[in-house]
């Protein structure tokens, strides 16, 4: 499993020979003759090794017997690889290979502080290391006004900078994590997602599943097998982050019908969404899971870190409805409590649709019943309520009227959006660079404008294209749809595996940002360019996001504004370097590589290289002097940029 940029010969997967995680029965030990270090290895104890094909060392992360395997060596194609977050990288795929970005749609000026370095660095982040390469072609630095005039006071400290945006992340079903109807699993998007983007936690559907297999029967006596349960949370510790326990699907042994929702494919295994026909049974059950965990993860880790939450979007995912949802939160819930009181548990988990009436219900019910309800959750994507695809406004207008709808119920818990998007539907502005400006204005919108401020978690539906919600084919590249931030790859070329759309490179850039608020002036809330910044708590550096966004989705992102930006008081002595990373239609952008090479379905090796090289953050970079800076440069459409200004 990746980090970032790995050469194909390292510690790579054979996930064609690997159910992907799935407990195989090789032994890993300290045998030096295993030819790659493969996922699904079980590991008898934590720190066992082996050794790759290409030399590199792989050690087993996570408890005894969890089959996961991680590469401690990072190998880099080029001078351009990065390494993110500092972590293991894994057995379970790679990145791009390195090598130029897209040629830049516009150049860079510098106003009369700053003058061009030209030099071309490139690293990774984590530790001292540094993200992304210096993008190719020149950056013409010079001067003017701009259309837009962005002013920064970093004398002028505002409040914390929240990382809601950060807190969690979406996969589709938990057993997208051992394996896929694709040849891979989601075990390396996982690390990428922590890694590069910071993402904390997890969240899944369908732990309960069939194809998981934790509930079975046998002579009307319930039985419990937790490997496969065991090997889905190894994994995502093994990654650095922690799980959303989703209390759904139901095992079919302990269904009350044969109802499954056929809209949920997931390789041919379509979950039972019935209500158990035991009540009894279903509460002893999930107190069953609540002391399992707990004995195989500790129980002040399961309290204090993990959340358990009722099931997903009831209206059609519970044969039962949002009318029996309450009745499903009350036997969930007790058993989950009785399993250990101190567990958290919420819900409802309901679509923007159903949200205010399902949390309304919920609360009144939970108080009047004495359930156990410690936080809420939500779901909103842009496109709700005939609203336009991307439209970042629409997202803080429902936030502010959910938030209403809390507190106008007297609940005062925690508050998790656990799913968000561009759009519910698979459209194109997922994949390309509408998305990356839509993330930008959402965060900064939900951060500083809310009137509730914002939410404890704001997750991104989903991670990974290695996803099973419906079958999306033989095509490894870009669907023109797909959910995932990464792409799916193709098992036979790792430098596909996970590469980067321009959304995930959004959220890497906000991981970038700093931990205090500065004064920002100019820009606007409409369509049109703004800004947030911020300032390092060290106060080293100064973070200033820019992006051009126009909601709806079908704006030129070929078209610019002219950005004169100042930044005033900036601390410290000293040269100042200024980098600009550019995301936007010709820089780290795999989607719009790949349209130019005629959008291959299935693109070869070499093209791989170019699509995942492509899709890198770069950067141009200078130096200055004094305590103020300021530039003009193009901000395209649908773009975003971090200036990083320090010392």
């Amino acid at each position: 499993r990746l980090v970032s940029d790995w050469s194909s010969d390292v510690c790579s997967s054979d996930l064609a020979s690997s159910s992907g995680g799935g407990g195989g029965s090789s032994s890993s030990g300290r045998d030096a003759g295993i030819a790659n270090c493969l996922e699904g290895i079980s590991c008898s104890t934590p720190g066992e090794a082996c050794t790759s094909s290409a030399g590199a060392q792989c050690t087993c992360n996570g408890p005894p017997g969890s089959a996961i395997l991680s590469c401690n060596v990072i190998r880099t194609g080029g001078s351009t690889g990065t390494n993110s977050g500092g972590g293991a990288a894994g057995s379970g795929g790679a990145t791009s290979s390195g090598g130029g970005s897209a040629a830049p749609t516009g150049g860079i000026s510098a106003g009369a502080s700053g003058t061009a370095t030209g030099g071309q660095q490139a690293g990774g982040s984590g530790g001292s290391s540094e993200v992304g390469m210096a993008c190719t072609g020149t950056a013409l630095w010079g001067t003017g006004n701009g259309d837009v005039q962005l002013v920064v006071d970093a004398g002028q400290k505002g409040q914390a900078w929240n990382r809601f945006y950060e807190k969690g992340v979406a996969l589709d079903h938990a057993n997208t994590i051992l394996t896929t109807a694709y040849g891979r699993n989601a075990q390396a998007a996982l690390k990428k997602g922590h890694d590069q983007a910071g993402f904390q936690y997890i969240r899944f559907h369908g732990i309960l599943n069939d194809d998981i297999g934790v509930y079975s029967e046998s002579n009307g006596t319930a039985a419990y097998n937790w490997t496969r349960l065991d090997q889905v949370y190894d994994a995502i510790a093994a990654a650095g982050m922690k799980p959303i326990v989703e209390i759904s699907f139901t095992p079919s042994a302990l269904a009350s019908t044969s109802k499954v929702q056929t809209a949920l494919w997931y390789n041919n295994k379509s979950p039972n969404i019935s209500k158990p026909k035991d009540w009894t049974k279903w509460e002893a059950f999930m107190a069953a899971i609540v002391q399992h965990l707990e004995t195989r993860y500790g129980a002040a880790e399961v309290r204090s870190n993990w959340f358990f939450e009722v099931w997903n979007e009831p209206s059609w995912m519970y044969e039962a409805g949002d009318d029996g949802y309450n009745e499903l939160y009350a036997h969930t819930s007790k058993g989950l409590a009785a399993g250990d009181s101190q567990i958290r548990i919420g819900g409802p988990a309901g679509s923007a649709g159903e949200s205010p009436g399902l949390i309304s219900g919920l609360v009144s019910y939970a108080k009047s019943n004495s359930l156990k309800l410690d936080f809420i959750t939500f779901h909103s994507y842009a496109n709700d309520n005939n609203a336009k695809v991307a439209d970042a406004n629409a997202m803080l207008s429902f936030y502010d009227s959910i938030s209403n709808t809390i507190s106008s119920s007297k609940f005062t818990g925690t508050v998790l959006n656990d799913e968000f998007g561009s759009s519910y539907d698979t459209v194109v502005t997922r994949d390309n660079e509408v998305a990356a400006s839509f993330i930008a204005k959402t965060v900064h919108l939900i951060g500083t404008a809310s009137k509730a401020g914002p939410p404890s978690m704001y997750a991104w539906w989903a991670l990974s294209d290695l996803y099973e919600e419906f079958d999306t084919g033989t095509a490894t590249a870009f669907r023109e749809g797909n959910y995932g931030l990464l792409l799916k790859g193709d098992p036979a070329v790792p430098t596909s595996f996970d590469v980067a759309k321009p959304a995930f490179n959004a959220f890497r850039l906000l991981h970038m940002m700093g931990d205090t608020l500065i004064s920002t002036t100019g820009g606007t809330t409409s369509d049109g360019v703004n800004a947030a910044a911020t300032a390092s708590s060290d106060g080293s550096a100064v973070q200033i996001l820019v992006y051009n966004h126009v909601a709806g989705g079908t704006a030129d992102s070929s078209k610019a504004s002219q950005v004169k930006l100042t930044v005033n008081n900036i601390p410290g002595t000293g040269a100042l370097k200024i980098r600009h990373y550019v995301l936007d239609r010709g820089h780290a952008n795999a989607y719009q590589t790949w349209v130019g090479l005629g959008k291959p379905a299935n693109p070869s090796a070499s093209q791989w290289t170019q699509i995942s090289s492509a899709a890198e953050l770069c950067y141009f970079e200078t130096t200055a002097t004094g305590t103020s800076w300021s530039a003009t440069y193009a901000q395209n459409v649908y773009g975003v940029s971090l200036f990083t200004v320090g010392r």
